[in-house]
């Protein structure tokens, strides 16, 4: 998980196996996350895809990107290629 506004910070490191601990403290993260700033998105895609063993990213916002989406999509497909 990551959360983004002007920064950019994950949960874990990396991709984390599914345990009641490992639930419990992905929870206890999420409650206390707090929104302040810009929605760097760009950025926090690209931190969500540099782990190789992403298979999915599910971006929720509640806010428009500071850049604009064209220029997301297009720096992802860069960093895809």
């Amino acid at each position: 998980m990551v959360a983004f506004d002007s920064l950019v910070k994950s949960w874990q490191p990396g991709v984390v196996d599914v345990t009641e601990l490992s639930l419990q403290s992905a929870w206890n993260w999420v409650k206390q996350l707090t929104c302040h700033g810009t929605t760097n998105t760009l950025e926090a895609l690209q931190l969500a895809f540099k782990d190789a063993e992403t298979e999915a990213v599910y971006l929720l916002t509640d806010g428009r990107p500071d850049q604009v989406s064209l220029h997301v999509c297009s720096q992802l497909n860069e960093t895809s290629n």
